[in-house]
């Protein structure tokens, strides 16, 4: 049995050999990383499947009658079940890969902009399609990618959206299910599983059930949730889920877009070109079978080798340990803001502690009326790197009646130490500015 000591001593030695994988800790030795949420540094294991794509294939695929040709399609159509297993996903959904969670919406927006009655048979709502007078649920907490492509839609079909309030701690306010809601005709509700500003790790379950009485779709950005816990359909019964793979450490322009087959067979495709095709004449072209029906054009056959060495990576069991200890590292650097009387913004430290809100390790906040631009400049002059400004949440800026904020989030990778110099750093901050340290 290992003593607290030692058991505190045994988790910072596996953080520092997981720190190992990272070769940006080799490169920039002085630099301390707290920006994740925008993008997850890459573990060699994933620049090294990329390389391998590009050195020892760097063929395309599905057509080629030639062995490389062969053996890089078994690994670009194999890791469609290595996603579907980091989802929990049932064999009958399918895996469709796209650039990211905000290409994920807007393929799927702008599908069921074109449907008329094929979806009535799984979802009673649409007997119609979507039109004039029709409710899209999405809430004040949304990243902009979960808005703006549904404000498109809105556009073209007068139909409207109903945003659900966010509390001052950061969770949804369910209260209009119950209420505004009950009786209007909902059709889509879309909401982030985790939110990329205060981090609270929202309870979907109401919105769900909501939504599968109404028979209405449910779709979940899964963005920030996959890299913070990850995320699991069997917890949350979602139809559509969307992630991008650049935050769970894997390669940019590549991400996911998750949903049962039946329902995706009945959806038009996004763009038109090669592979989404069967048959193509002067008249008419037939399309393909979903997943292909929406990967039009050259695949991202180097990405999806990175996307899959990312995933098993962070599902190997030394990455599974460490990031179930998040929450301590979390919980410190709230400590750190409150103790320096910064501003949090989203559950307060009791609310975490008592788990009354469960929160993932991002933490927003501002250092009284020092401007947060302010903060991330001069952190950056003592090689750390935050994230400040309004992080695509303009709607949740305006509900907290700010403009912006400084936001740390963490990863695997990240620790204690790094969190003890960014404390010294916004010290030093502090005295620049003349306040008075608490």
């Amino acid at each position: 049995m290992l003593t607290t000591t030692q058991e505190k001593t045994h988790s910072a030695s596996r953080v520092q050999h997981l720190r190992s994988y990272y070769p940006f800790f080799s490169h920039n030795p002085n630099t301390i990383y707290l920006d994740s949420a925008a993008t997850a540094l890459k573990p060699k294991p994933v620049l090294d499947a990329i390389l391998d794509y590009y050195e020892t294939k760097s063929v395309n695929i599905h057509r080629g009658v030639y062995s490389l040709s062969a053996q890089a399609t078994e690994i670009y159509e194999s890791t469609r079940q290595v996603i579907r297993n980091f989802l929990h996903a049932p064999e009958n959904w399918e895996i469709i890969y796209t650039r990211g969670t905000t290409t994920s919406i807007n393929l799927l927006a702008y599908s069921l902009l074109r449907v008329k009655k094929e979806l009535a048979p799984f979802f009673s709502a649409w007997h119609t399609p979507l039109g004039k007078g029709d409710i899209i649920v999405l809430s004040e907490s949304e990243h902009h990618s979960n808005i703006v492509p549904w404000q498109i839609i809105t556009e073209l079909t007068q139909s409207h959206i109903y945003f659900l309030p966010v509390r001052k701690n950061g969770t949804l306010d369910d209260s209009p299910l119950a209420g505004e809601l009950k009786n209007l005709p909902v059709k889509i509700i879309s909401l982030a599983a985790v939110s990329n500003v205060s981090g609270v790790v929202h309870d979907l379950k109401n919105f769900i059930e909501f939504a599968k009485n109404k028979g209405a779709i449910f779709i979940v950005d899964a963005a920030q949730a996959v890299c913070h816990g990850g995320f699991s359909l069997r917890d949350n019964p979602a139809d559509f889920v969307a992630f991008s793979g650049h935050k769970i450490g894997g390669p940019t322009a590549i991400g996911i877009l998750a949903g049962r087959k039946d329902v995706l067979s009945v959806l038009p495709p996004f763009e038109g070109g090669g592979d989404m095709i069967l048959q193509v004449t002067k008249e008419k072209t037939t399309y393909n079978e979903p997943p292909h029906r929406f990967e039009a054009g050259t695949p991202p056959i180097g990405e999806v080798f990175g996307l899959r060495a990312a995933v098993e990576f962070l599902t190997l069991p030394l990455c599974r340990e460490i990031m179930a200890q998040e929450s301590e590292l979390t919980t410190m650097a709230m400590e750190i803001i409150q103790e320096l009387g910064g501003t949090l913004y989203g559950p307060s430290l009791d609310e975490v502690n008592s788990a009354k809100v469960k929160k993932a390790g991002i933490i927003a906040f501002n250092l009284g009326k020092i401007h947060p631009n302010d903060v991330g400049t001069l952190l950056d002059e003592q090689n750390i790197c935050i994230r400040t400004g309004h992080h695509c949440c303009q709607l949740l800026m305006q509900a907290w009646q700010i403009s912006a904020t400084a936001r740390v989030s963490l990863f695997l990778y990240n620790t204690k130490e790094e969190l003890l110099l960014l404390k010294e750093a916004l010290r030093q901050i502090l005295r620049l500015f003349g306040k008075k340290i608490q």
